[in-house]
C-alpha cells in the first residue's frame, strides 16, 4: 500500500517547511503551525525568514541564495546557531536539516525544524555547574598553594633555631631538652612532607599536563635511582618480569607513580630481602600494569581507604611518610585515563594494578 507524501509529512514529529527557490514557503505539516503559532494560510506564500528573527534574516537570504547555487543535504545541528521567531514574538533555538529535491525540473528545499529549547536549558545548566565546579577547584588549588608557600618559610626557621640550639648550647641542655627539640625539627621535618604533597596535588590540577610517548622501562630505571639508598640500605631486589609498554602521558607525574608504587613496596615491607616485580600485558586498549611486593600487607577493609588523601594505617613511628602518596597516584592515573586499585592480604604482600590507555586512547582533561 503507498502512503501519500503529505500524510507522511504531516505526521512527522518535527516541523517541515518546504521552500521553493526563491525562499517562499510552499508547504507546512501541522507541527509547523504548532511550533510557531501561525494559521497556514499565514506564511504560506511568505518568504521563510519571517520565521526567523530580525538580526538573522539579511544573513539567512545571503545564505539562501549561496545555497542556492549549490544545493546539498545540510544534517542537523551543522551550520550557525539558529532562533525561530513565533507570530506573538518570542524567540527559541532551532536545529534545522535541508534537503534539496528536484520537482519538475525546479529545486525546491525540505527544511526539517526542530525546536531544542529543552535540550539548551539542559546544556546551559551542565555549562554553568561546570564552571562553577571549575572556579572551586582552582579557588581550593590556590588555597592549596598559597597556604603551603606560606608555611614554608616559618617552618625553616623553627628547623634552623632548633638546630642552633642543639649545637651551640648542646652543653647547656639536658637529655630531655634535647629530646624536645629534636622532637621539634622532627615534626618541622613531616609537615615540610606535607606541605610537598600538598602542592605536588595541586600541581596535577593547576599545571596543564605535558603528554608525550614515554617508556616505562626508562621511567622505571630513573625511579630505582632515585630509590637507590633505600634499595641498597634493605638489599631490596626490583625484578622487571616482562617488556614493559610505551604510554602517551605526562613523563613527570607518571614517575612520580611509580616512585610512591616501588617505595611503599620497600618500605612496608619486613621481609629479607625484599621483592618488588612489576608486570605488564595487554587487554582490549589498555595497558595493564602490576607491582608486587612481599611485604606486610592490607586489610581488605582499608583497600579503598588507603586512596584517600593523607590516609594512614600505621603511625609515623612506625613508618615515616604523609598518607598522600597514593591519593597523588589516583589523582595522576584517573586523569590519564586510566584506573588503580589493589589486591591484598595482611602478611601476604600486595599487588597494585594499573590501567593504561593505549597510545591511540585520547588522555583526559
Amino acid at each position: 500500500m503507498m502512503v501519500s507524501p503529505d500524510i507522511l509529512i504531516e505526521s512527522a514529529p518535527d516541523a517541515i517547511v518546504i521552500v521553493n527557490g526563491e525562499g517562499l514557503i510552499l508547504q507546512v505539516n501541522g507541527e509547523t503551525v504548532k511550533m510557531f503559532g501561525y494559521q497556514r494560510e499565514e506564511i504560506l506564500h511568505q518568504p521563510v525568514e519571517r520565521l526567523l528573527p530580525e538580526r538573522f534574516r539579511s544573513k539567512h537570504i545571503g545564505h539562501r541564495d549561496t545555497y542556492r547555487q549549490l544545493p546539498q543535504i545540510r544534517h542537523m545541528g551543522a551550520g550557525p546557531n539558529l532562533y525561530g521567531l513565533r507570530k506573538d514574538g518570542s524567540e527559541f533555538p532551532v536545529e534545522i536539516r535541508l534537503s534539496p529535491v528536484k520537482v519538475q525540473e525546479k529545486i525546491v528545499v525540505i527544511s526539517v525544524i526542530r525546536d531544542i529549547t529543552e535540550r539548551r536549558i539542559v546544556e546551559d545548566a551542565l555549562h554553568l555547574q561546570k564552571k562553577l565546579l571549575e572556579e572551586k577547584v582552582r579557588e581550593m588549588d590556590d588555597f592549596i598553594h598559597v597556604v603551603s608557600h606560606d608555611l614554608k618559610e616559618p617552618l625553616r626557621g623553627i628547623d634552623a633555631y632548633a638546630g642552633f640550639l642543639l649545637e651551640d648550647y648542646a652543653e647547656r641542655l639536658d637529655d630531655e631538652g634535647k629530646r624536645y627539640l629534636n622532637t621539634l625539627r622532627g615534626s618541622a621535618l613531616q609537615l615540610n612532607h606535607l606541605i610537598r604533597d600538598l602542592l605536588t596535588l595541586a600541581s596535577i590540577s593547576r599545571k596543564a599536563s605535558t603528554y608525550t610517548h614515554v617508556q616505562l622501562e626508562k621511567v622505571l630505571a630513573d625511579v630505582q635511582r632515585n630509590l637507590e639508598f633505600s634499595i641498597q640500605q634493605k638489599k631490596a631486589e626490583i625484578r622487571v618480569q616482562s617488556t614493559l609498554p610505551v604510554v602517551y602521558c605526562d613523563p613527570t607525574q607518571i614517575r612520580e607513580v611509580f616512585n610512591n608504587l616501588l617505595s611503599n613496596a620497600i618500605k612496608f615491607n619486613h621481609a629479607a630481602p625484599p621483592i618488588v616485580e612489576i608486570t605488564a600485558r595487554e587487554e582490549h586498549d589498555f595497558h595493564h600494569v602490576s607491582v608486587r611486593d612481599n611485604g606486610i600487607g592490607i586489610e581488605p577493609r582499608y583497600q579503598k581507604q588507603i586512596f584517600g588523601l593523607f590516609e594512614r594505617l600505621h603511625r609515623q613511628e612506625e613508618f615515616e611518610g604523609t598518607g598522600a602518596g597514593l591519593a597523588i597516584c589516583r589523582k595522576i592515573i584517573e586523569r590519564i585515563g586510566g584506573k588503580i586499585w589493589v589486591e591484598s592480604e595482611p602478611e601476604q604482600g600486595s599487588t597494585f594494578f594499573i590501567t593504561l590507555p593505549k597510545i591511540d586512547g585520547s588522555p583526559q582533561n
